[in-house]
């Protein structure tokens, strides 16, 4: 039983805390070229700040970095945290940084991939066509930055109307691939990142279906070289406490 005076950080270390006592695992998921990526872990010793863990894919922890997300049925929400000391050999990293998420957390309908080269995509919006770097993409969606060159606020309407043209490689191209803005981002008066519904017909629907689960397997690939060169440059290892 958690104490009510606990502050949160405090309420999720007692539940790292007792996961260990139990020598139970957490599932931990993160982001690599824009897939999600989850595997189960372990806490191994929590103190006052952080709480180090252990992993047994060895080739996800090649690629931690930055924010990861925590989830267990003896926590009340999902649990965001940064990864610091990762020891890839050992498969050990600590975690610091330590909250509850601001939402649920909810499993993506469809994968995402990030091109594997700098992709731009024309998009045509209210009669204007503006040209956006592409984030991400899946078969029903598509994350782009915005850009006004004339230093313009960016503004753009939910459920408005686009049609786009892109193409990921010489092999694969779409052209007037119809969507909608879902939601905007605005990073700065100029920047902006867009999340796009698409609307894709059948033909088009199959060549998404096609190029994202070839970028799949290359991603993949880039996991596992990542692995062989973190444990190639893995140096010392760390001492926790």
């Amino acid at each position: 039983m958690i104490p009510m005076q606990m502050n949160t950080l405090d309420e999720i270390l007692a539940i790292f805390d007792s996961h260990a006592d139990r020598k139970s695992s957490l599932v931990m998921t993160n982001s690599f070229r824009g897939m999600i990526l989850s595997q189960e872990i372990k806490p191994v010793a929590v103190d006052k700040h952080r709480a180090v863990f252990q992993a047994y894919d060895l080739d996800i922890c090649a690629v931690l970095d930055g924010c990861v997300h925590l989830h267990s049925s003896l926590l009340p929400k999902p649990v965001k945290a940064k990864v610091r000391d990762l020891s890839v050999r050992q498969g050990m990293f600590s975690l610091t940084d330590i909250a509850y998420s601001d939402g649920d957390w909810k499993d993506r309908l469809h994968e995402r991939v990030q091109p594997k080269e700098p992709t731009y995509v024309s998009l045509q919006y209210r009669q204007t066509v503006i040209r956006a770097s592409m984030l991400d993409i899946s078969i029903r969606g598509m994350g782009v930055l915005v850009c006004s060159s004339e230093g313009q606020e960016l503004d753009f309407q939910p459920n408005g109307s686009v049609c786009t043209d892109f193409e990921t490689s010489p092999t694969y191209r779409w052209a007037k691939l119809g969507g909608a803005i879902h939601y905007q981002q605005k990073l700065s008066k100029s920047i902006a990142r867009l999340g796009i519904r698409l609307y894709p017909k059948i033909e088009q629907a199959r060549q998404l279906d096609k190029y994202i689960s070839k970028r799949k397997s290359e991603i993949i690939e880039e996991l596992n070289q990542a692995h062989v060169a973190a444990s190639v440059h893995s140096g010392i290892e760390f001492q926790y406490f």
